[in-house]
Formats: C-alpha cells, structure tokens, sequence
C-alpha cells in the first residue's frame, strides 16, 4: 500500500475518532462567500487550557515530572490530541509555579488538532504544538496531504517538512503530487517549496527550483496561473501564462502574456470587482503588436455597474478595438469576429419614484470596410421617463418620455452636430367587459430641433438649416376579443389530462394627425421617422394551454403553444407612411415600386411543452409579390447535463420575376454542451454554417476532463470567415488550487480559469 493510501486509511479511523470531515472541492467550484475566514473547527470535547486528560490500558507515575502511558494511549492537552502505542508526559513547574509539558510518543502516533491530521513513527511536542514527528504523512487544513522524514511544527500555523511530498487530490493514489526536499507550510495561505519534482501518478514530469503553492481556505490567492498551450495555423505555436492578484475579497486583477512564433506577443490585463449587490464591474484590455508592424493593436472590453449615495445607478459599457482587420483576425468568439460595431456609453440613473432619471452619453462606430464607417453617438443626452402607471383617477394611466441630447451623426468624412428636445406625454384608460378588452390611449409629441436639412449656396444638400418644431397628436384603439374557447378532457394522456384552445381577434387602430416638412427633419433614430397615419393592425391569436404540476405538484395552466398571425392596412400611404413600420423587418413595397396599403403577413409560432424545451419560428409572407420573405427559426433544450441551442434563417431576394427570387442569405448556427460522465467530462461544440455558399465560418468544441483535484481541457476552432482561414488547438491543465490561463481573446465561456474559479 502506498503512504498516501495508507494515510486515508489512518484519516477515515481518525474521522470516527476525532468527529471531524473533510472533503476537496473540485477545480473550477468557487467558494461560498462566507466560507472565507472561518476558523478551524476545534473539538468541542477538549479539556480547559492547562488540564492534561489521559485514557490508556495502564499507567504510572514513574517518577515525579515522569508519566508513562502504555497500550492505545490517548492524550488530551487543550486543542491537541495524541494517541500512540505508548508516551511519556514529562513535566516541569515554571517558576510562576504553571507546569509545562513535553510530549514523547511512539508506535502508530496520531496527531490530531482541529482538521490537522498527522500519523508518524515517533512524536516529540510540547503542549503548545510545537515539535515534531518522525516518518510523518497526514493532512493540513485547508485539503493538503502532507508526507515527509521529518514534519515540524513550528507553531499553530507553520510547518517545515523535511524530505517533503505534498498533493490536494484526496484519491488513494493521487492523480499528481509535488516532492521536495524541504516545505514550508503555511496554514491557510501557502507552501512554499525548494528542488521540487511535479510528478503525474508516479512517474516525474518536470522539475522546477522552487514552488509557491497556494491553499487559502477561499481559493483565492496571488499567484501564478498554470500555463495553457496550443498551436494556430496562422499564430503558429502559442504559450499563455497568467499572474493572478487577490486584491481582496472582493478585488482581484489578473495579468497574462501570451507567446506566439509566428506574429509577435500579446499581453492582456483584468480587473473585477464585486460589491453589495448589484455593484460589479469586470474590465478586460488585451495588447498585441504583430512582428514587423509598427503600430499597436488592442482590444478593450469593460463592464460596470455601481451604486453610488442617493440610490444612484450608474452604468458604464466600452467596447473598442484598434481596426476592423485585428477584430476579425484575433478574436475566437465568432459572434466578436461578426460584429462591425465599436461602442462606448455611460449613464447614470435615480428613480425619483414618479418617474426616472438619466445621463446617457454614448458612441456607436459602424464599420464597412476599412475605410468606411458610420458614427452616431449621444454627447451628452437628459431623459425623464415615467413608464405608464395608474394616477389613481378612475383608472387612468399616464406615460411620459421626454429627453434634452446633443447629437451626433456621420460617417468617415463628416460628422454633424445638433440638439434634440422632445417630450411625448399619452394618457390611457384600460376597459375590461366580459369577452373584450378596450384600450383607449391618446398622446402628444413636441420635438424641436436645433437644425434641419436644407441647401447650402453651392446647392448641396445637408444640415444647414434653420432649427425646425414638429408635433403631432396620436390616438390608438386597442380591441382583444371575444376569445372563444374549448377545453379538451384526455384521461390517461401521459403529458396532460386537460387541455384548453383559445382563439381570438387583436385589433390596433393608429391615427396621428400631419407630420409638416418630414424630410427638412434631421434623421438619427426611430423618433425622427414618424409620419402623420392611419392604419389599422389586426392578428388572430391562438393559445393552447394544458394541465401541469408546478413544483410544489399543484395542477396548474401552462401555456405550451402560442400562434399570431398579423398584419398592417395603411389606409393612407401617400407619404411612405408603409415603410416605416417598425412591426416587420421590410418595408411594404409592392411591383413598380409604389407603396401598397397592405404590409407582409407575419406569422409568429411558439412551442414550449416544458420549461426546459421551445422551438420559435418566424415567417413574413409578402401579400403584394405572393413571396416568402423572411424565415426564421431558433430553439433551445436545456436538461440537468445537456443543453442544446440552434437557429436557422432565410432571406429570399425581392422581385416580380419569380425566377429572380434568389437567396440572399440563408444561415445555420448552433451549439451545446453535455456532461457525458457525472462530474468528470463535458464536451461543448458550436458551429456556425453558411449554407447559401456551403461554407462552414466556424466550428469549435471544447473537452474538459475532472476528477476531485485536477482537470485537462483541450480546445479547438476552425475559422473560415472573410479571408481568416485559420486552425487552433489549446490544452490546459488545471489543479486544485491553482487555476490555468484559457484564451483572453475568447467567449466569456472560454475565458480563463482562475484560482479554484472561473475566470
């Protein structure tokens, strides 16, 4: 048997014993909050401070100052706990007339003090703790296993081991361990080792000059993270390195580099916070300067939300990188890789219980290519908003949204600048008869504008106007009902016994009086596209719900099917007024390109038989052309170990001309994980497919193998995206209480391993 297999054996005796338990968390389990700081958890049998308590099969008092205990003798000093074969208590009065002991035990010899554990050949230790043990193995809080010729117990929290082997995987032959020839252990905080051999079962793997070890109780301490490896067709071979900084409890910061032989050094920082609920914030910048390139690329990715005195909220959001071209070429999350858009905002907010305030300043970057771009940004934006409530007047509900912003738009050449103030009360009164529901509401909108478009003297068009008022009012009728009904008995149907069908008209009319000079109006988002109307907005709602048991097993309504089928009359379209209707995702021409009065038919399915399961699908029927449009389906499927997630779309070219009616784009994305073996392997993939040109942009799966006190991951991606063509394989290895460095440049699910945590 080997000494750490003998050892469990020694602590299952000794956790009967003793009344203590111990267990080792696995790798990538972070630690309960409040488990940070708790003390060791003492026996609460242990005699008063100074009373010695000895149970043996026989005794004597040799001499005075000289105890001899023989045959299974357990000893009981304060905290401490010793049983052996046999020991000697030897005795001295202190001149203050208190009595000091010294401790002599040997044969099977049992250390016992909290959640310490140690079995040894010979003992010597007075009865503060200080001493030593010979041929000693055993465990030290928090979940080390210690062996050595010689342990030492400098005092409560240090030991020094001579000849030194320790591990944090509690298997009868550990998955890995660390031997050295001297240890310094700190309780609670570290092991510091010199000469140490990292040995994977027995067999050496590499050796290294010295080794700091954290073992703080909350897995969270400062420290090196252990190395990932990997290769990239593109980046050649990689090495990624981290240092983690436990700043606090609730602070850490993290600093990485990373190598790659073809194209230079990457270096890649992290600070996180969390504070009182819901203040948190995580601030990720990454570095790179590409061999034989003279400028820097970056990449930056911030996040924060904090309370501030007088409940205030205050929010801010960076997402910036240094070009279109290192977006597409380094990051690994293929969303990231898609995305054409850079955008930085902050706001802060205080609900004045009426209603609620905000600051807003923000800037969106649009990228066409290289060399073109759109910029539209709030700099800054004041907005009162009251989301409509109950006044308490008969029913009455009032709304407000109103907004003072200095405004931006432009692209790479010229960006205008101009205000905005806009305030839109509306008034509603909610009626309810039997079968139908009424919903009367009537609004006003002022919005001045500090410009508008006109001509300057060489006649070119722009925003050199003078400032221009525009206002409307705008009256809605909302009509539901009558919903007719009919339930359905199924006695001894497995899903359920009971079903209800509902089938009933929605119906919106919409007027709004004149919009003057709608094309004098500068153009920045959806508020400066209103058009005076008349339309009317109708859909037959089916739902079909049926008799579950929620959790407590009470019988109870779940809506599993849902179908809305919707549609638009403009009655006046003069104006364009069908284009701008923000319900369907085209704008509602007809041949010749003129306007019609009938928009797309939208038809909207959900599926949802469990909580865990639902399938959408989307379609759009264009009823001028007699063409599908727009389809479009996304599901999800989520289980206690596996879960499934996937999409698909279409889009179909416009034309008269049937045989024209190509596909514009049509795409397959998806992804999922599955815990194939209980706490041990997970395997998660995505793909991301375009099956117009059958090109596969991307696939990536990832394996990570776990067991009590370590985990290997192995990584890979394949890119075939707008000129990236690119392979990449990563593996690391992870270790109970030392975390890895994952891939700074990937999705958040991929992101690095820290200290006994994610990261």
């Amino acid at each position: 048997m080997s000494p750490l297999a003998r050892l469990l054996s020694v602590a299952s005796l000794l956790l009967t014993l003793g009344g203590g338990a111990f267990a080792q968390e696995p790798p990538g389990r972070r630690p309960r909050p409040e488990a940070a700081g708790e003390e060791p958890a003492l026996d609460p049998n242990a005699p008063p401070p100074g009373e010695l308590r000895i149970r043996a099969e026989s005794y004597e008092q040799v001499r005075p100052g000289l105890l001899q205990a023989r045959g299974f003798v357990d000893l009981r000093v304060g905290a401490i706990r010793i049983q052996a074969d046999q020991a000697d208590v030897h005795e001295t009065e202190l001149p203050d007339g208190s009595v000091s002991r010294r401790l002599v035990a040997d044969g099977n010899v049992v250390f016992i003090r909290g959640e310490e554990r140690l079995a040894g050949d010979h003992l010597e230790m007075d009865d503060t703790g200080q001493g030593f043990i010979d041929n000693a193995i055993g465990y030290v809080e928090p979940g080390v296993f210690i062996e050595g010729r010689r342990v030492e117990r400098v005092d409560d929290e240090t030991y020094r081991v001579e000849g030194a082997k320790f591990t944090s995987c509690s298997q009868p032959n550990p998955r890995w361990s660390v031997a050295s020839s001297e240890a310094r252990i700190h309780v609670d905080d570290k092991i510091v080792a010199k000469h140490a051999l990292f040995k994977v079962k027995s067999v050496p793997a590499f050796y290294l000059p010295y080794v700091y070890y954290p073992i703080s109780r909350d897995h969270r301490t400062t420290g090196f993270l252990f190395p990932s490896f990997g290769y990239s067709s593109t980046r050649g071979y990689t090495l990624g390195g981290g240092f983690f900084w436990a700043m606090g409890r609730s602070w850490d910061q993290t600093f990485s580099v990373d190598y790659y032989s073809r194209i230079g050094t990457g270096f890649g920082h992290e600070l996180r916070y969390m504070s009182r609920s819901p203040s948190r914030g995580t601030f990720r910048t990454y570095l790179i300067r590409v061999k034989d390139s003279e400028e820097l690329d970056w990449d930056v990715d911030w996040n924060g939300l904090q309370m501030l005195p007088g409940q205030v909220r205050a929010t801010v959001q960076v997402r910036q990188y240094s070009n279109l071209l290192f977006n597409s070429r380094f990051q690994n999350s293929f969303n990231r890789i898609t995305s054409r858009t850079q955008r930085w905002s902050g706001s802060l907010d205080r609900d004045l219980r009426l209603a609620t305030l905000s600051i807003r300043a923000d800037r969106t970057t649009t990228f066409f290519g290289e060399d073109s771009s759109r910029v539209n940004s709030h700099l800054p934006g004041v907005f009162l908003r009251r989301f409509p409530r109950d006044v308490g007047l008969g029913g009455i509900v009032f709304g407000l949204n109103a907004s003072a912003e200095r405004l931006e738009w432009g692209n790479q050449e010229k960006v205008d600048e101009w205000a905005r103030f806009d305030v839109a009360p509306v008034l509603r009164r909610p009626l309810r008869v039997s079968f139908l529901e009424v919903n009367p509401e009537i609004g006003y909108r002022f919005t001045r504008y500090g410009t508008s478009v006109g001509f300057n003297e060489a006649e070119e068009s722009g925003l050199f106007g003078a400032p221009l008022n525009r206002s409307f009012w705008e009256a809605s009728l909302g009509l539901r009902g009558p919903t007719f009904s009919r339930v359905f008995d199924t006695p001894g149907f497995p899903y359920s016994e009971r079903f209800k069908h509902t089938i009933g008209p929605e119906l919106t009319w919409t007027y709004r009086t004149r919009v003057d000079d709608f094309n004098a109006i500068p153009k920045f988002d959806g508020r400066d596209y209103y058009l005076g109307t008349n339309q009317i907005a109708y859909a037959l709602v089916q739902r079909f719900y049926s008799k579950r048991r929620d959790r407590l097993g009470k019988l109870q309504p779940y809506e599993f099917l849902s179908w809305r089928l919707m549609q638009t009359y403009y009655v006046q379209i003069a104006e364009g007024q069908s284009n701008f209707d923000p319900n369907y995702s085209s704008s509602a021409f007809g041949p010749g390109a003129r306007p019609e009065h009938l928009s797309p038919i939208l038809s909207r399915l959900d599926f949802r038989p469990t909580p865990q399961f639902s399938v959408g699908f989307q379609l759009e029927y264009d009823v001028n052309f007699k063409q599908v449009r727009r389809t479009s389906t996304l599901g999800r499927w989520n289980t206690e170990r596996f879960n499934f997630r996937g999409g698909w779309s279409r889009s179909v070219r416009l034309s008269e001309d049937p045989a024209e009616r190509i596909v514009g784009s049509e795409s397959l994305r998806g992804g999922g994980g599955i815990e194939i073996f209980r706490n041990r392997l997970f395997v998660d993939a995505s793909v991301d497919y375009d099956m117009k040109n059958k090109t596969l942009w991307h696939v990536g799966g990832q394996a990570r193998y776990q067991v009590q006190c370590c985990g290997f991951v192995v990584g890979y991606n394949r890119y075939d995206w707008n000129g990236r063509e690119e392979r990449q394989w990563r593996f690391n290895i992870e270790l109970a209480n030392i975390g890895s460095m994952g891939d700074f440049m990937g999705a958040a699910s991929q992101g690095r391993q820290g200290l006994a945590g994610s990261r």
